[in-house]
């Protein structure tokens, strides 16, 4: 049990469980349906959240080299824009999923260890994987619209 007083330990652990558990979900009749939903109605509410903000974060560190193949690219092909689609539903699956497992192992780690490790493990599930979902969704809603708009103009 080692492994519960590291949050980040944990985070990264949380990661490798999304993705699998993903590849798993991929396979079910529900996933489209699961990575078609918003949390927020309205995507003034994430902005309102801070994801702007996260997102400019995110781009200014090395943390942008991780998925790479969720860019949109200068010229805008409607089928390469729904592969983009699908791969933010892998990372937004992925990342509510290891939300979900770190959650628990939070509750474990703050009966085991206290408040303090616990706090830490808040944090880093919530910069590890609720932000990056509420990212997904925020650049989802918008790859949506632009999807719908080249779909028109078709």
């Amino acid at each position: 049990m080692k492994l519960l007083n590291n949050a980040i330990a944990v985070m990264f652990l949380s990661f490798i469980i999304g993705f699998i558990a993903d590849l798993i979900l991929r396979r079910m009749s529900f996933y489209e349906w699961m990575s078609a939903r918003f949390l927020f109605a309205d995507s003034k509410t994430y902005e309102r959240l801070g994801v702007d903000w996260f997102r400019k974060i995110l781009l200014a560190t090395p943390l942008r080299l991780f998925n790479t193949n969720i860019k949109l690219p200068k010229n805008r092909d409607l089928q390469l824009l729904k592969d983009i689609r699908a791969h933010i539903a892998t990372a937004e699956v992925s990342h509510w999923v290891g939300f979900a497992v770190m959650t628990v192992l939070t509750v474990f780690a703050w009966g085991l260890y206290g408040p303090k490790v616990g706090l830490s493990f808040v944090f880093f599930n919530a910069v590890g994987n609720l932000y990056p979902c509420l990212l997904q969704q925020y650049n989802k809603r918008r790859l949506y619209q632009l999807i719908a708009a080249m779909e028109r103009r078709k």
